[in-house]
């Protein structure tokens, strides 16, 4: 899901939910980001239960500043508004999937 589609939503609501979410920050002229859009595509086609909110970096700059994002891509692991790990460059489903399983143990378990 990209940030638009949240219009109205509110993303502060989004981070209360009992939910591990990512956020996928990228830009449109990054191919490191175009080649982690297809690992997330296929990350979350296997686990629905987490919530990817992908947020272009050049269309919300206040977003990115918030969360000190220096580069893209770079991912943040959330549950409950804590942010329990982040991630910049390339990433593959399994080591995506290792980050989500460490998130679940420290925040859920």
């Amino acid at each position: 899901m990209d940030l638009k589609d949240l219009e109205n939503h509110n993303i502060d609501y989004l981070m209360t939910k009992k939910q591990i979410i990512i956020l996928d920050f990228y830009t449109t002229w990054c191919p490191t980001c175009k080649m982690l859009a297809m690992t997330i595509e296929e990350f979350e086609e296997k686990h629905p239960e987490v919530f990817v909110l992908e947020i272009n970096v050049d269309q919300n700059k206040e977003l990115a500043d918030l969360y000190k994002i220096k580069m893209a891509p770079t991912l943040l692991f959330i549950y409950q508004g804590t942010i329990f790990d982040k991630y910049n460059g390339f990433i593959e489903v399994n080591g995506l999937e290792e980050i989500i399983a460490k998130v679940k143990e420290q925040a859920i378990n």
